[in-house]
């Protein structure tokens, strides 16, 4: 079960990059969305509607980042993030 998470907890972590070999999640689309996840725990936090919901998490998919731009974040890193971000809105709003 996925634990809740703040928006100084989410600014915190460190992401790191994939195995040798493989190509995680591109970067800029990663860093964009946690981004607006920061910005929707802080609205939380103030008791505000947050402009990001559980579903738009559970939906959110993110590319490979293109030849040359490097290997990306790794998967289960921000899969296991994003799963804490859903739980964590998902429990907001019940």
């Amino acid at each position: 079960m996925a634990s809740a998470i703040t928006a100084d907890e989410l600014r915190a972590v460190q992401l790191r990059v994939p195995g040798w070999g493989r190509k995680g999640y591109a970067t800029d689309e990663v860093d964009d969305f946690l981004a607006r996840a920061g910005e929707a725990l802080t609205a939380l936090a103030l008791r505000r509607t947050p402009q990001l919901t559980a579903d738009d998490v559970r939906d959110v998919v993110f590319r490979k980042p293109g030849f040359g731009r490097g290997r990306g974040y790794d998967e289960d890193q921000v899969d296991e993030l994003l799963d804490r971000l859903e739980h964590t809105l998902r429990g907001a709003s019940a």
